[in-house]
């Protein structure tokens, strides 16, 4: 593998994160360190106190991994966390189907490799954590897959809708899971690594498993040869753990509003977008057909929509207290509840997550936390053999891919230096023309009769010239069909959807074109590499 680097700012990611990865002044005061400063990263560390109990950490993680088949790297990362001075890494998404785009691996990589070189450099144990968002709701998200057909990018998606509005990761299977895994065989390549693939999947995406267990187990078997650690809070174990940060949710949301409202018009007024919509409410109630509702603030009672549930402060609190698996935190509240849970040393965040960060350092500080450290993800584009061959062949930089099909194929043409057939040709025909005037003469003093054949052979000499234009203008434009086509292929491949590589196709696709390893692969390829732009990786 080769690796480019190409700058944030030439793709299309946010103000907000091109910010954040050059330590602008303009964005520094909204996270608590600059993962780009050394000293600043060393003062944090220095100053870290985990202020659970690490007993009751070592305990929930032992039986979260009951149903994941761990591997004993796994386990031995989780005896790590007994140590009182041990650390972790932490980063997390969806359980999306078949493990979800590209930019899961990267996050999973970074974290690995973060904790590595922390733990080298500290001397105490670093270990990585992926979190599943295993109470997430938002079923749409969870069921699309899309890979690489030829030329073109194909989504597929699970149809099953039957469960939907419950948090993903509890859905089982039904056997709509066997047709979604037959159409994506037919769309995927079949290659010498097709049944290390699919023994793979169809020992995890069966009838009857969840999304949530298929999810962590593909994870694990990917990456706990490298000691990952998963983790949710989706358990009862894990919500009693979590019950006081829950309940002080609710003691405490006026200030707590207020904090995320100033950091956020902050935000706005520094010239950027907020990311997440903001609610007096941060949390939801899981009702007795399972679904995940928000609750509201209604003059001065919490309330749950179209179900007559109504409580005041006190008694949500109390609740909380008494049946804590009965609720679940929002995209605010659950960094706060992973932080209490673990140990959590430094967040490791793609743009959108780094956006909602910079919205939660005050809100952190109405709980007595400190934010981690926001660390960006790897970002990339994987760019097969065929495909660098034919950028060779164009006259385009990758970032201009990005752009619509219609302009990069406009800007082609503006560019090709077309030679001036009807020129080439008129010259020709002209110094032909000149030419034969002397020779005709010459033959029709020798012999008059013999002018008109003359002029004859003349004449299908142009004939001649003309049936050869014809074929240097079909050459021509055969080249630029097939340039264009080229252009065509090229954006699909980098810019699938007109979006990034890594937010679009399955990283199980390169799996059965270029080795189910090719994860351990890119994580030797990316160890000392850092995060700090976008890296254009040539397999």
């Amino acid at each position: 593998m080769n690796i480019d680097c190409l700058p944030f700012s030439s793709l299309p990611f946010s103000k907000i994160f091109n910010s954040y990865l050059q330590s602008e002044p303009s964005i520094k005061s909204f996270f608590e360190t600059d993962p780009q400063n050394a000293a600043e990263v060393q003062n944090f560390l220095k100053s870290f106190k985990f202020s659970g109990e690490r007993s009751d950490t070592v305990s929930w993680l032992t039986d979260f991994h009951t149903g994941f088949n761990a591997p004993p790297e796994t386990k031995e990362s989780i005896k790590k966390l007994e140590s009182p001075d041990s650390l972790v890494i932490v980063t997390g998404q969806q359980c999306t189907i078949f493990g979800g785009p590209l930019f899961t691996v990267y996050k999973i990589i970074t974290a690995i490799t973060k904790a590595r070189k922390w733990e080298k450099m500290l001397k105490r144990p670093v270990v990585p954590v992926f979190w599943i968002a295993d109470e997430d709701h938002d079923f749409e998200e969870a069921v699309h897959i899309a890979v690489q057909t030829g030329e073109q990018c194909t989504k597929l998606e699970y149809g099953d809708r039957s469960e939907r509005g419950r948090r993903v990761s509890e859905i089982s299977f039904s056997d709509e899971i066997l047709r979604i895994k037959e159409e994506l065989k037919s769309q995927m390549y079949e290659t010498d690594f097709s049944d290390d693939l699919w023994n793979m999947l169809d020992s995890v995406y069966k009838p009857g498993n969840t999304f949530g267990e298929a999810f962590g187990q593909i994870v694990l078997n990917l990456f706990g040869k490298h000691g990952l650690i998963l983790a949710g809070s989706n358990t009862k174990k894990s919500k009693e753990l979590a019950a006081d940060t829950m309940a002080t949710s609710v003691s405490g949301y006026q200030s707590q509003y207020d904090a995320l409202s100033s950091q956020s018009e902050k935000l706005k007024n520094a010239g950027y977008k907020n990311q997440v919509y903001l609610n007096p409410s941060n949390l939801f109630f899981i009702d007795e057909n399972q679904d995940r509702k928000k609750i509201q603030i209604e003059d001065n009672h919490w309330i749950v929509p179209e179900s007559g549930i109504s409580w005041t402060t006190d008694e949500l609190a109390d609740v909380i207290g008494n049946m804590p698996e009965k609720f679940s935190p929002n995209v605010f509240l659950r960094p706060l509840i992973q932080d209490k849970l673990l140990p959590v040393a430094s967040y490791v965040a793609g743009p959108g997550e780094v956006a909602y960060y910079a919205q939660m350092k005050t809100f952190y500080h109405q709980f007595g936390m400190q934010m981690p450290i926001i660390t960006p993800r790897y970002s990339a584009t994987l760019v097969e053999s065929g495909i660098e061959r034919i950028i060779q062949k164009l006259p385009f930089t990758i970032p201009d891919y990005s752009k619509r099909i219609e302009d990069l194929e406009s800007d082609f043409i503006d560019q090709i230096d077309t030679p001036d057939v009807e020129k080439l040709f008129g010259m020709w025909q002209n110094q032909v023309k000149e030419d034969s005037k002397h020779h005709v003469n010459h033959i029709s003093d020798i012999d008059p009769t013999l002018k008109k054949s003359a002029e004859k052979s003349i004449s299908i000499f142009f004939n001649e010239l003309d049936r050869l234009k014809g074929k240097v203008y079909k050459s021509l434009k055969n080249s630029e069909e097939t340039q264009i086509n080229r252009i065509e292929k090229i954006k699909h491949n980098l810019f699938p959807n007109r979006n990034l590589q890594e937010r679009e196709i399955a990283f199980i696709y390169f799996m059965t074109v270029y080795r189910v390893d090719i994860w351990d692969k890119l994580l030797d390829e990316l160890t000392d590499e850092k995060p700090d732009c976008h890296k254009i990786i040539y397999l």
